[in-house]
């Protein structure tokens, strides 16, 4: 009976394990988006390039250079690719928007308007923000199944106690990563 009160009140107040910063990501670039393809790899995800990186043993594998483009990762390596052109009137589209998967294959065109970049690639949903700073910073979600376009509010997730102050979060099954405010990306052990 003793043995079970200790039991429960050992339970009741044993502290939340904190995450423990491992190291610094050592990147060129700040990554738009990472993306967990295992528990070691992520994918870091840039607006011209992207790489491969190996957390264990801090190794990179850089993907071919895409211009107008950005790589995501679902299942699978995902690539968005975007074109701007000039228009007259309001009637007109200034971005056309194309999804490919990993053996180039076309799964997704849309023409649309406003003139946006890709930021985040998924199999059913692309996330869009405005392309050009002069434009108001207005995010966009393009949904792959019925091709609407919808404006989102950008949210704040949750805080992390024990962690610095951060502008992305990406969790995995033993680690995360975060991108600080100073631009760091900063690798954990949960």
């Amino acid at each position: 009976m003793i043995e079970n009160i200790l039991l429960l009140l050992l339970t009741i107040f044993q502290t939340k394990k904190e995450p423990f910063f491992e190291y610094v990501l050592n990147t060129e670039q700040v990554p738009l988006n990472i993306y967990w393809i295992s528990h070691d790899n992520v994918l870091l995800s840039y607006t011209t390039n992207s790489e491969i990186y190996n957390l264990e043993n801090r190794t990179k594998n850089i993907l071919e250079v895409c211009y107008n483009c950005i790589y995501g990762y679902e299942r699978e390596l995902l690539r968005c690719e975007y074109e701007h052109r000039s228009i007259k009137s309001m009637d007109e589209f200034s971005t056309s928007i194309s999804l490919y998967d990993s053996k180039e294959n076309l799964l997704f065109k849309k023409d649309i308007f406003p003139t946006v970049i890709p930021i985040v690639c998924k199999k059913n949903f692309i996330i869009l923000q405005n392309a050009y700073s002069f434009l108001e910073g207005r995010t966009y979600k393009l949904n792959i199944e019925n091709g609407e376009l919808l404006e989102v509010q950008n949210s704040k997730g949750k805080r992390i106690d024990g962690l610095p102050e951060y502008t992305n979060i990406s969790v995995g099954q033993k680690r995360l990563i975060l991108l600080t405010e100073e631009n760091l990306l900063r690798v954990y052990t949960m």
